[in-house]
């Protein structure tokens, strides 16, 4: 019972230090895998050294997802290399003709669609830049576009098991597939992306009230702008997009295969790598190798709290305050994912909060998928409601300040954000709802 406690308390303290942001999350998870491992345990042979022994090292690690992720992160490295974003955003800025409202869905719906394949962090770093660029040209402000950017983002990576990181651990630790994910979440997705984006374009409609005189402007301004000009290396964005391509609709049936999505992840960036040519060391030298290392620590601390029975523990009070009831449950789930995922980062959160849907679905009979769809949802929507929510949000407005020099401040976001969040979120109750009585 003592060691159960001891793992909680080790738990929560390395979440608060995480939250303050005062050490790098991987230094202070790195601290939180040794502390678990090296937690003494009383036996009856007397005081024995670390809850988790190499075995459950091997067994906790979630080896599918982070296998899954490498890929990913590889390939995305690739097509930045190659100037395959700046030449995408370029592409929507000339269809556009400089039309400031049409750029502003676009731009949305370029994050949301991307973010629903590749990591969200990398989809807001090219798109923030992006956006201060064609500010810059239309003069007018850039924060709307952000802020919209932000949310598109993090909506559209809960639509499939390869958006946003929360669903590539739910999906392979709970077992689902891509085809899992897609039949049963990215309806809801989109109908939360096209609500938030109509919510944000009417809060920011005064901005636009002038857009033909500001893209009658801009465009005489900018006649010349060739897309083409973005590409830096042109085999490499077709090697990369076409491996890319490859790799999700493999991952799409992968159940149907029978091959594991590490294995395709870790195949495509192999690949990738091999034909992409020399600049490939310095590609793979740029992978986020942190977050692979955060997510790594992360699953040890998790299964360290497993293994005490804390998480089945929680797991049954969700169960008492449900009754058994699966409409209560999932509603319990959803706004408490969402609640919880506005003020900590939603990736920890949904490694914690998988094996309490797993016992909670065991021990309460409740249909696993409809839990793990709205954790999906309430992790991955919720993060949008503050600045801190998501590692999105942080990289997209840490990419701004940088570059511009500007602040945005709490106030500014969260005026807009919270609202759209709780309209968003409310959307995916009424759509679970739905679900679980038709």
């Amino acid at each position: 019972m003592a060691i159960k406690y001891i793992a909680v308390i080790i738990f929560l303290i390395i979440y608060a230090i995480i939250m303050t942001e005062r050490v790098h999350r991987t230094i202070i998870a790195l601290w939180g895998a040794v502390l678990f491992t090296a937690i003494p345990l009383i036996t009856p042979q007397g005081i024995q050294l670390g809850l988790l022994t190499p075995n459950d090292l091997v067994k906790y690690v979630n080896w599918e997802a982070l296998g899954l992720i490498f890929g990913l992160f590889t390939l995305v490295a690739a097509l930045r290399d190659s100037g395959f974003f700046r030449w995408l955003g370029l592409t929507i800025l000339k269809a556009t003709k400089f039309d400031p409202f049409n750029i502003f869905i676009l731009f949305s719906l370029t994050a949301a669609f991307l973010a629903a394949f590749m990591d969200s962090i990398t989809v807001l770093m090219f798109m923030s830049v992006l956006t201060l660029e064609t500010c810059g040209v239309l003069k007018i402000n850039p924060v709307p576009f952000i802020i919209a950017e932000i949310t598109s983002a993090n909506i559209g990576g809960s639509a499939t098991m390869v958006g946003d990181p929360p669903n590539i651990i739910i999906g392979t630790s709970l077992h689902f597939s891509f085809m899992d994910f897609v039949s049963n979440v990215s309806l809801i997705s989109i109908t939360a992306f096209i609500v938030n984006c109509l919510f944000l374009g009417f809060i920011f409609r005064k901005m636009f009230a002038n857009r033909r005189e500001i893209a009658a402007l801009a465009l005489s301004e900018n006649q010349k702008i060739e897309p083409s000009t973005a590409i830096t290396d042109l085999r490499l964005m077709i090697i990369s997009s076409v491996i890319f391509a490859l790799a999700i609709a493999f991952l799409v049936f992968h159940h149907i295969l029978g091959l594991s999505v590490a294995l395709i992840g870790v195949t495509a960036a192999s690949f990738v790598l091999l034909l992409g040519g020399d600049k490939m060391p310095e590609v793979l030298e740029r992978i986020d190798w942190h977050t692979l290392i955060f997510f790594t620590c992360l699953f040890i601390m998790v299964g360290g709290l497993e293994k005490t029975g804390a998480l089945e523990d929680m797991a049954h009070v969700i169960g008492r305050l449900s009754g058994g009831n699966v409409t209560i449950a999932v509603m319990i789930i959803l706004w408490m994912s969402a609640v919880l995922s506005a003020i900590i980062d939603n990736v920890p959160f949904a490694a914690a909060m998988v094996p309490i849907v797993r016992n909670l679905s065991t021990s309460s009979s409740l249909p696993l998928g409809m839990l793990a769809w709205a954790l999906a949802l309430g992790t991955d929507i919720g993060g949008n409601a503050t600045p801190i929510g998501a590692s999105a949000n942080i990289v997209g407005i840490s990419a701004y300040e940088k570059r511009s020099g500007k602040k945005i401040s709490w106030s500014e976001y969260c005026r807009a954000a919270i609202p759209a969040t709780i309209l968003s979120v409310s959307v995916c109750s009424i759509l679970l709802y739905l679900k679980i009585i038709l």
